[in-house]
């Protein structure tokens, strides 16, 4: 079995494309930037550089299998201060990759969506597949927008595919200077004793899960027979509240955090969590790491990482 990998340097990416490695599979990971935690086992092959580079793409899917859609360019929030952009370097370069796919025979494309922003405001407690969509950020719409086309290509094309929506991964390799990732920001914020800042009071409500659990996943969207049901969410058992994380990251780091709040905000939905039946059903899969197991594995990571 060959993937390619589409944004396989990053904190998913990397973390995959190891699993597959040793798994046994030949993996092929197209990205803009190099790996930066850990070195890229030996076995892969790296091509650098952006899906739009239509000879790049062409010779990067080269009788590939699977094709993992991981790539994105912005967060959430940076998503909001350039519609245009957001649209261009995401929506516009995963149109992109879905032609290309298509033209090059490919037996399946897993696309990495988010659960946690393409729900918005559900209204619905434990939110499943099929409940209401009503994003808060262009990341969102984008990311929905990506789905849609997807499923387009199917009905019309016969192109197979896997959508995972994750909820909130954490673990290795996951940058701690971003705005984004409150886990690995807020272990390495509270270890060196910086400030961390919540927005708003801090009753968020998100299933923070480890990055294996993911994996477990994507792994098995690969090749699982499957019947109707395309779209699965992927999560954590535990409702974890940001101040719940604080305190958490406290006991794992063993020391007090310097908190700082500021005004909620509009595109951060309260409460996220996610209806996961469906992928305990068709992919025989749960998430398997308890959240405290979970932050000490992420913290002794960091700690032999100089970040």
């Amino acid at each position: 079995m060959k993937s390619l990998v589409v944004g396989g340097n990053g904190f998913i990416g990397s973390n995959l494309v190891d699993r597959l490695v040793e798994c046994g599979h030949e993996v092929v990971v197209l990205d803009l930037w190099q790996r930066r935690y850990d070195k890229m086992p030996p076995e892969v092959r790296f091509m650098q550089g952006q899906i739009k580079q239509s000879f790049l793409l062409f010779e990067a899917l080269a009788d590939v299998n699977v094709v993992y859609h991981l790539a994105w360019a912005m967060t959430h929030e940076m998503s909001n201060r350039d519609l245009v952009a957001d649209v261009r370097a995401n929506l516009v370069s995963s149109l992109h990759l879905i032609e290309a796919s298509l033209r090059a025979g490919v037996d399946r494309i897993v696309f990495v969506s988010s659960g946690g922003t393409v729900y918005g405001h559900s209204g619905v407690f434990d939110i499943p597949e099929n409940a209401p969509k009503t994003p808060l950020s262009s990341y969102g719409i984008t990311k929905l927008a990506v789905e849609k086309y997807i499923q387009m290509f199917n009905h019309l094309y016969g192109l197979d595919y896997v959508i995972l929506r994750p909820s909130v991964p954490y673990g290795p390799r996951q940058s701690p200077h971003g705005r984004q990732g409150a886990v690995a920001v807020f272990l390495y914020r509270v270890a060196h004793g910086l400030p961390l800042t919540i927005w708003g009071d801090g009753s968020v409500t998100r299933d923070y899960f480890y990055i294996s659990d993911l994996i477990d996943a994507l792994v098995t969207s690969m090749d699982r027979e499957l019947s109707k049901h395309r779209i699965f969410n992927i999560s954590g058992d535990e409702k974890i509240t940001l101040v719940n994380l604080v305190e958490l990251v406290e006991q794992t780091v063993g020391r007090k955090a310097i908190v700082e709040y500021s005004p909620a905000r509009k595109f951060d939905a309260t409460r996220i969590i996610l209806d996961t039946q469906l992928a305990r059903h068709e992919l025989d899969w749960q998430p398997k790491v308890p959240m405290v197991q979970g932050l000490a594995m992420t913290w002794n990571w960091m700690k032999t990482h100089e970040q």
